[in-house]
């Protein structure tokens, strides 16, 4: 039976009361507990454009089956991943005909999915997904629909939480998957896998089976066939009992997220992309390790490794932690993180008396003539034109260089120790630069001038040379 019910000016809950009204009067219970779930978290209002998600199998075609009984608006989205070959075909064929049965938009896409899991070295399980996620956004943003759906069940989210286990897990993985994260909804986690295949059979919904979903040559059908059955043994409401725990679990995290905002603001600064972390006051709180990792995750490290900075926190300056995208670097009591930066290894030569340049540290132009000298500053430097040999090169500092820093009466100083006394933050010293003139450094770019290239009583030409970084 088909419910369409026109919305004018009933709020959305009153029309799901509506919804569930009906539902219950005419004695179908599995769409009744679908607009419930739906209203009580607020995952979608009857009037939004729906994207399914459709495989073709039990939970995709019980899916559709509900947002059509329910009157929803909804297109249908199906990933060819040219895996089980004529199998794979029929599933596409299956899905443009259950589209034209309930007379919505069908989205077809067909991906080469082997050769990307081989391109990208990983499997293709994680190709599948990495594929169809950003193409069923793609899909929802170009057709403008509101949501996308997919058809995970409460027996997925049991194995999901088991799988997560299994790997080692923070809050985040005893979630599972969430009802609603975004654009992306699941509105079948209240039902039991058994719930929709008994849907399917009252209704003699036609749907395809996918061989690989027997394997057990992957981690989660393991789970499935092997695991689960010994755990329904033991409590056979297990699935329910998880899916309580996932809510519950969630809940807390919004609690640790809203009393971390506090925390953050005594511990916490950036300056640019450079987040700064004191130890000091994080070793006042209650679980230092814990927030500390809560905020370290966010930038790719992973809980042990925050552990082991915790420990580590006495230890020597200068000690670095890498994650996939970041550096942690141990500075004079706090910890400092910033994007990993690849150095340029490009060097760039200044053949001309005037001229301007990008290079790997901003811009820089430089004039020469008779030029009144003012003051030298960081990024301002006036040098005696005559003392300098073209073409100057500019390139980045290398262990070993040293120099004659201005103010120090012409005594060497290693460029490494310079940086040090000056507290360039860690992240910065491998992008400092230097100006070399015949071998011999004339500027520490942006920080110190070289006393043997300073503007004297004998000077007649100056060099004025300055340094942009705003860019």
């Amino acid at each position: 039976m088909h419910f369409l019910i026109n919305v004018v000016e009933e709020s959305a809950s009153t029309t799901f009361f509506f919804y569930t009204y009906l539902c219950q009067a005419n004695n179908r219970p599995m769409l009744q507990a679908f607009l419930r779930f739906i209203t009580e978290n607020q995952l979608f209002t009857p009037t939004d454009r729906l994207l399914l998600t459709v495989s073709g199998g039990i939970d995709s075609v019980v899916l559709t089956q509900l947002c059509h009984e329910a009157g929803f608006s909804f297109g249908i989205a199906h990933c060819n991943f040219q895996l089980r070959g004529e199998d794979s075909e029929g599933d596409q064929l299956f899905v443009q005909q259950l589209a034209q049965k309930y007379g919505v938009d069908c989205h077809v896409q067909r991906f080469e999915t082997k050769a990307f899991a081989k391109k990208r070295g990983i499997s293709t399980q994680m190709a599948a997904r990495e594929l169809r996620y950003p193409w069923f956004e793609e899909i929802r943003q170009q057709f403008r629909y509101d949501y996308i759906l997919t058809a995970h069940h409460q027996d997925d989210l049991l194995e999901t939480v088991l799988l997560n286990l299994t790997r080692g897990t923070g809050l985040a993985g005893l979630h599972g998957i969430l009802p609603k994260k975004d654009r992306l909804v699941r509105p079948l986690l209240f039902a039991l896998r058994n719930n929709i295949q008994a849907f399917l059979t009252q209704n003699q919904l036609p749907w395809r089976e996918d061989s690989s979903n027997a394997s057990v040559d992957y981690a989660r059908n393991r789970l499935r066939h092997h695991v689960v059955p010994i755990l329904r043994e033991l409590n056979p409401n297990v699935a329910a009992s998880v899916a309580t725990l996932a809510e519950r679990v969630k809940a807390t995290e919004n609690l640790l997220a809203a009393s971390r905002k506090t925390i953050e603001a005594e511990i916490i600064w950036a300056e640019g992309s450079t987040i700064w972390i004191a130890i000091a006051p994080l070793e006042q709180q209650v679980a230092p390790v814990e927030l500390l990792a809560q905020w370290l995750t966010d930038f790719g490290f992973t809980y042990q490794q925050s552990k082991l900075i915790w420990l580590n926190r006495k230890g020597q300056t200068g000690k670095r932690y890498f994650s996939p995208t970041h550096t942690l670097v141990m500075d004079r009591g706090k910890w400092l993180v910033a994007p990993t930066q690849t150095p340029s290894s490009a060097s760039y030569e200044l053949n001309e008396p005037s001229g301007e340049i990008n290079y790997g540290g901003g811009h820089l132009t430089w004039t020469t003539g008779e030029t009144t000298f003012i003051e030298n500053k960081n990024e301002v430097a006036y040098m005696d034109a005559d003392a300098l040999t073209f073409p100057l090169k500019l390139r980045l500092w290398q262990p070993g260089d040293w120099f004659c820093p201005l103010g120090m009466k012409g005594k060497r100083k290693k460029i490494s120790d310079f940086l040090v006394d000056a507290k360039v933050p860690r992240n910065q010293k491998n992008q400092v630069y230097v100006l070399e003139s015949d071998g011999e450094i004339a500027w520490l770019v942006g920080l110190r001038l070289d006393e043997r290239f300073k503007i004297s009583e004998t000077t007649v030409r100056i060099l004025k040379f300055s340094q942009d970084t705003s860019n």
